[in-house]
């Protein structure tokens, strides 16, 4: 009977503590993050769309390199996209180069390089990009 006590209180206060309060704090939605970027020697303007997925698409004019813009998304945005052309009116000089880049960290995604014409314009390829 002197041992029964003891091993009661024991189990008992063994199971007090081994029980694990749930604590219920809300976890942030992971974000996914993406930067464009432009970069050369291009001295023209450039119109940008890109789409933020926040409030649809969105456009820009570019008027010096290099130029980037980090975004980031929520969870449950699946892709992103760009695209851009140099503009006619303000053109720049022939043979000038530009750089359309995606990174998701500090990797390269998705890129579309180009050179100026005889009119001293371009068109970038459009790029798009699935989040893992």
């Amino acid at each position: 009977m002197k041992y029964i006590k003891p091993f009661f209180f024991l189990s008992f206060v063994f199971t007090l503590f081994s029980c694990k309060k749930d604590d219920i704090i809300p976890k942030p939605s992971p974000i996914k993050s993406a930067k464009f970027e432009i970069t050369g020697t291009y001295s023209g303007n450039i119109f940008l769309v890109y789409n933020n997925n926040l409030s649809g698409n969105t456009t820009l004019t570019i008027t010096s390199l290099p130029w980037s813009k980090t975004i980031d998304y929520a969870s449950n945005v699946q892709g992103i996209g760009i695209s851009g052309n140099a503009v006619f009116q303000s053109g720049g000089s022939i043979g000038q180069t530009a750089s359309l880049k995606i990174y998701n960290g500090n990797n390269i995604v998705a890129q579309s390089n180009k050179i100026s014409d005889a009119n001293g314009v371009f068109n970038f390829d459009a790029l798009a990009y699935v989040f893992p």
